[in-house]
């Protein structure tokens, strides 16, 4: 069956700013004062205010000294001289000088007294000067300036949001971890700005029904919507509904191996695809679950209870179309589909309404309840056929959002992620654990986004993908502290003393002939005394006192993020990875839909999640209108229109103007 709504509440002129065109995951906070334009003069240099004063003095004294040398040096002694010779004219003359001459020695005194003494007075002044002083009014000033140029940027930037969203421009979007309010949260924030462009289908497999607060908004404010429980509502949902009967058989029998080792199952799919093709053969056209139930029913040779098949399909099935050796052969797979097929069967009955018409917003969701095997197999056949219905639609397919796509085997969402690329079908997986195939598929897509991991070694994984960066970390730290102390003192005291003493003489007489004597003679005497002393005393000190520290640091390859911050995330938290060849970075996403009704958050100005960078996204110059009341709803660009049908376009959604009064 088909969900009914509830009792709806007012509508808000909040809310429906959620349904601005571009694939919002939320919003990412921005301080105006980091968008304000630097304030261009330079602090005051003290250093510079010093200079001045002084540079300022000197030229006062300057000056002055050039008023007494220059001014009062020369005009003095000019007015003296100009007085005496005004005099003496006067006593030469009898007569009285002129008026002009008269007056002219007290003009130049009185200039030669005046300029020194103000030039003496700005003397004074420029000295009284405080550098100290001068330098805080200065800084003040500069203050006050700055102050008010923030002001004026505040001023400016008053209409700018400080809630810009954060949009996703990516083909394919994952997003790992995150608690059913965050769920919730995101799908209803994403799910809007998806409907306000473009159809969505939401296929819910999370067994909480995580879409609820997005279906709630979308019929609140007016969007055509149906949500299908399934397996109640598996005959209006058109589940499997158009396919062909190679489609059909390939599409159960994935479904019913989803998750079996590929070669075990390999020839098991094989055999029940073929089995699946001869029946669907027999049946003709006319192909429901029930049908197909019933004639493996009649291929194993019970009778059909509910009245499926005509008498002549059932003889056709349980007698010549298998054979009996071949019946013999596949009885293991005709077991295998009537214990999958027979309780969807029972969904699918006879008599039960035809397919619904798809609306603008399409929710396929599993009851809650919990794990079996059917509801297994209609998880499988739900993406199965999504994958089919994408890969051979010659229309413009909608959006795609799964939530809970743990339950889908990995070969099963690559083969829907190659189909929606191919197609240009954007496409949104939610895991809600980061293990197993969620693990083999990260990476995959163009944009890849966390919510909370509680669990440690999914929080590893995660980190593990955001990557690591280099630091440089102290490993050793060792202080060595020492002295050196040595005294060294010679003492040395000789004293010597030599004296010598000699006396030589010599004396000698010689004589010649008897008659005549001659004498000579000589005495010589020499002395020599001599003293010496020496004394010597050395002393030497020396003292010393040594210190060093060293430090030593290694390059360390550490988480950009710790695991611990994935575990401790927010539930409306998600960490956007925004990667370029630079450098990766990493924006922090609020989800929370409440945050569109701040006073300074933006519907419209996107910073962009992808890519590694942001930029602005203009708004749509005019907003989208609902179709009037009694407007029958455009047939879905997933469900081809007929022939003799001419495509309409599709609903919009009216968005009034924001208020533009503050709260």
């Amino acid at each position: 069956m088909t969900m009914q709504p509830a009792a709806q509440r007012a509508v808000t002129a909040a809310e429906r700013l959620l349904f601005t065109g571009g694939p919002r995951l939320g919003w990412v906070f921005r301080d105006r004062r980091q968008l304000i334009t630097p304030y261009a003069e330079p602090q005051p240099d003290p250093q510079l205010i010093r200079s001045q004063v002084a540079a300022r003095r000197e030229r006062s004294e300057r000056a002055w000294r050039f008023s007494l040398w220059w001014v009062a040096r020369p005009l003095l002694p000019l007015a003296v001289v100009v007085y005496a010779a005004g005099e003496l004219t006067r006593r030469v003359g009898h007569h009285a000088p002129s008026l002009v001459l008269a007056w002219l020695p007290v003009a130049l005194a009185a200039a030669g007294v005046a300029w020194p003494a103000w030039r003496l007075a700005r003397l004074a002044l420029a000295r009284r000067v405080d550098p100290g002083r001068e330098q805080q009014a200065a800084l003040d000033g500069w203050r006050q300036r700055a102050s008010a140029h923030e002001q004026a940027e505040l001023a400016r930037l008053d209409g700018v949001p400080e809630w810009a969203s954060a949009t996703s421009t990516a083909q394919r979007t994952d997003i790992y971890g995150g608690t059913l309010g965050g769920w919730q949260s995101l799908l209803a924030v994403h799910g809007a700005s998806v409907l306000a462009e473009r159809p969505l289908l939401v296929a819910d497999f999370s067994g909480q029904l995580a879409s609820g607060q997005l279906t709630s908004l979308a019929r609140r404010h007016g969007v055509p919507a149906v949500v299908h429980l399934l397996p109640g509502a598996l005959a209006a949902s058109g589940l499997l509904a158009g396919l062909a009967p190679a489609q059909l058989a390939t599409a159960v029998a994935e479904a019913i191996h989803a998750g079996a080792p590929a070669a075990a199952a390999r020839a098991d799919r094989a055999t029940d695809a073929r089995v699946i093709m001869r029946i669907c053969e027999a049946l003709g056209g006319s192909l429901t679950l029930g049908r197909l139930a019933a004639a493996v029913q009649a291929a194993l040779g019970q009778p059909d209870p509910g009245g499926e098949l005509a008498p002549a399909e059932w003889d056709l099935i349980s007698g010549d179309l298998l054979g009996d050796a071949y019946r013999a052969q596949v009885t293991p797979s005709l077991v295998r589909l009537d214990a999958f097929l027979s309780d969807l069967a029972r969904h699918a009955a006879k008599g039960a309404p035809g397919p619904a018409r798809p609306a603008w917003y399409t929710c396929l969701a599993t009851q809650p309840g919990g794990r079996s095997a059917s509801n297994e197999l209609l998880t499988a056949l739900a993406v199965q056929w999504l994958t089919v219905r994408v890969t051979h639609s010659r229309a413009t397919a909608p959006a795609v959002i799964i939530a809970g796509a743990d339950e889908i085997t990995r070969d099963h969402l690559e083969a829907l992620a190659g189909a929606c690329e191919q197609r240009g079908v954007p496409l949104t997986l939610l895991f809600r654990h980061l293990r197993d195939d969620a693990t083999a598929l990260i990476g995959g897509a163009a944009a890849t986004v966390f919510m909370r991991l509680g669990n440690h070694h999914e929080s590893e994984q995660a980190a593990t993908f955001l990557g690591r960066q280099h630091t440089f970390t102290v490993s050793g730290w060792t202080a060595t502290s020492g002295g050196e102390h040595s005294t060294s003192r010679t003492s040395g005291f000789s004293h010597g003393t030599s004296q010598s003493a000699g006396t030589t003489g010599s004396t000698g007489w010689s004589g010649d002939g008897p008659w005549e004597r001659t004498a000579s003679g000589g005495h010589t005497r020499s002395r020599d005394h001599g003293r010496s002393q020496e004394w010597s005393q050395s002393d030497s000190e020396s003292e010393g006192t040594s210190w060093s520290i060293a430090q030593n640091m290694q390059r360390v390859y550490e988480y950009a993020v710790e695991p611990t911050v994935l575990q401790n995330l927010p539930g409306n938290a998600l960490l956007l990875p925004a990667r370029n060849a630079v450098s990766p970075g990493l924006l922090a996403v609020e989800c929370d839909p409440r945050i569109i009704t701040l006073p300074g958050a933006a519907a419209s100005l996107a910073m962009a999640g992808h890519g590694g960078r942001t930029r602005p996204v203009t708004s749509p110059t005019t907003r989208p209108e609902i179709d009037p009341p009694g407007h029958k709803p455009a047939q879905p660009s997933w469900r081809e229109p007929a022939a003799d049908r001419v495509p309409r376009r599709p609903p919009q959604l009216h968005l009034p103007p924001r208020p533009t009064q503050r709260d």
